[in-house]
């Protein structure tokens, strides 16, 4: 056991944060952060024009105008909170946005909020960094002990321990002291919530999205409680009925062990295709096969793809019959059957699902565990595809880690790519390129402001 020094749970994990200077973090979290928040922003640029998209913009304008933050990709001022919010859903909607193995989606409901408060309140690049770098970590003691029962109980980690994270993140933002930013995590708790039906009616619903725009109206909600005087559980985290009893099977100090030790933003991921994170690794070792030669796919005879148990349970990651686009990108017979043709996996790839070139592969596909790359998750997150032709010829690909996983990181001009992909058409080809270069720079910026400006649409 390690000495928490009489705290409970709330107060070490709220003082770590609240200590945590931009100084202390290593360049690889510097490095990481620059990226996750340029990688926000260009998720949120490339949803903007979507009908959910349209749909979060309408709502926040008609519902929380104002003159603190930019609504990224329009000319539009609202609320900090309101542009946190809108944001925040619209850098979810592609399914592009980052992925952590641990701690799963983390960017959406803590880059949005951070910025938001940060261009309201004219702080610096560093602040912003030092802000975010702090959510991530405190994401990182809460979701472990949880993830495991989440899974179990249908529960959605975004809106449960996003929550718990935003709430530090507006506390920090608003320049709150130690003890107030305690009071906000602890009020979170009981706004965490937050299922994964959406997985079953997907195309039937929105959550998946607004999950996290959820945790960070609940996360801002708590820091102002937090500021007025309101005060929160001090067992919020480890009490009898707290987050970690309630959501998981029971509090462990080795929970927070790690806390400040590392940093869980260096140990993030990236998406460079659309779509669910658990497919990706499919997405990967097609195109390892079809580097090596595409095969005849009017000769195919048979596709089968091994993967993880996370990755092809429950039913709906083996779903034959899609429906909708939100189906398919969850479907790992559709993932391969795609990919095969397409040779990608964005959102117009996706909706090609029901194309006959696609659905003349998916009945051919099957889906097993591999006992090898199940044994090696969550450190690994793989995937072997192997097709056979009607002659006999076997092609085969395989990965051991997803793409943009930290083992197997996308380069410089692999997230320039994919910015490029997300912005253009919504912001000019010079912001870009700016944005492209505030990956290394975001630090240096005196105010957040000259980041925001950069979401401004072409003219």
């Amino acid at each position: 056991m390690f000495d928490m020094k009489g705290m409970n749970a709330v107060e070490y994990v709220a003082g770590h944060a609240s200590e945590l200077d931009y100084d202390m973090l290593s360049p690889l979290a510097i490095k990481r952060a620059g990226q996750v928040i340029v990688d926000t922003i260009c998720c949120a640029l490339g949803a903007r024009d979507t009908d959910l998209g349209k749909l979060a913009a309408e709502y926040a304008m008609a519902t929380e105008p104002g003159n603190e933050a930019i609504l990224w990709g329009t000319n539009v001022k609202l609320s900090s909170a309101g542009a946190a919010w809108a944001n925040a859903v619209a850098s979810k909607h592609l399914g592009m946005d980052d992925s952590h193995r641990i701690c799963g989606h983390v960017a959406a409901e803590l880059v949005p909020l951070a910025i938001a408060i940060c261009e309201q309140r004219g702080l610096t690049g560093k602040d912003l960094v030092r802000i975010v770098a702090a959510g991530y970590d405190v994401f990182g003691a809460i979701q472990p002990g949880v993830k495991v029962a989440q899974r179990v109980r249908g529960l959605d980690h975004k809106s449960q321990a996003g929550t718990l994270a935003s709430a530090v993140v507006a506390a920090l933002a608003m320049d709150l002291g130690k003890d107030k930013v305690a009071n906000a995590l602890a009020l979170s708790m009981d706004m965490a919530s937050g299922t994964e039906q959406y997985v079953f009616d997907a195309g039937l619903c929105d959550t998946k999205d607004l999950l996290s725009g959820f945790a960070v109206r609940n996360g801002i909600y708590a820091a102002q409680l937090s500021a007025a005087g309101f005060q929160g559980p001090p067992g919020a985290l480890d009490g009898e009925y707290g987050y970690y009893h309630a959501f998981g099977d029971g509090y462990d100090q080795a929970f927070l062990a790690n806390l400040g030790k590392d940093f869980t933003i260096a140990e993030t991921g990236f998406k460079p295709h659309a779509g669910c994170r658990h497919v990706h690794a499919c997405v990967d070792a097609t195109n390892d096969l079809l580097s090596q030669g595409k095969p005849d796919l009017s000769e195919v005879a048979k596709i089968r793809v091994g993967s993880y148990k996370n990755a092809i349970t429950p039913s709906f990651r083996v779903k034959y019959d899609c429906d909708t686009v939100n189906q398919a990108e969850f479907s790992l017979p559709v993932t391969v059957s795609v990919v095969l043709n397409k040779g990608s996996w964005y959102k117009e790839d996706i909706a090609s699902f029901d194309q006959p070139e696609v659905q003349e592969l998916v009945p051919k596909v099957e889906v097993v565990l591999d006992e090898q790359i199940n044994s090696d998750w969550p450190e690994k997150n793989g995937c072997v595809v192997e097709v056979t032709t009607n002659g006999g010829d076997v092609y085969k690909g395989h990965v051991s880690y997803a793409l943009g996983e930290p083992e197997n990181m996308l380069s410089d001009e692999e997230f320039e790519s994919k910015f490029r992909y997300l912005a253009k058409g919504v912001i000019s080809e010079d912001n870009i390129t700016a944005l492209c270069n505030m990956v290394d720079t975001v630090g240096d910026i005196d105010d957040v402001s000259e980041l925001v400006k950069l979401t401004l649409p072409d003219k």
